[in-house]
């Protein structure tokens, strides 16, 4: 996908966030562990951030897993379709299939991991309301 259609793609989501936040209050990380960015640098980069919220992109290879983290509050697009294996900290499994082009507004997730099961790269990216 070219960058500046990507770029398009993620003002839309985060005029759909302003939206959706508006009046919300700003919650803290769902559990005391590091956020996304900070457990697996190597998947989640942030592209902007200020006082109030953050936007960034994740991207996992085929057959990659993150770090344990949690996140509040946020906003995904899904860039690349991910098929994914979410593990939470309970040990509870859930599979998940995040079409292209697709959106969602998710509550505070607590601690999990992510886990590339497809064969392609999957790609999304965030806005995450910060505390």
């Amino acid at each position: 996908m070219k960058m500046q259609t990507m770029f398009n793609k993620m003002a839309l989501v985060c005029s759909v966030c302003g939206l959706a936040f508006v009046g919300a209050p700003l919650t803290s990380q769902a559990d005391e562990v590091p956020a996304s960015f900070q457990a697996s640098p190597d998947v989640y980069k942030v592209l902007a951030e200020n006082d109030e919220m953050r936007i960034g992109v994740a991207t996992w290879k085929p057959g990659q897993k993150d770090n344990s983290h949690s996140h509040p509050k946020a906003a995904f697009y899904t860039v690349k379709e991910c098929h994914a294996r979410i593990t939470a900290s309970d040990g509870k499994v859930k599979e998940v299939n995040n079409k292209a082009g697709t959106a969602r507004i998710n509550p505070p997730v607590k601690s999990h991991t992510f886990e590339n099961i497809g064969t392609t790269e999957c790609q999304q990216v965030f806005v995450e309301l910060k505390k």
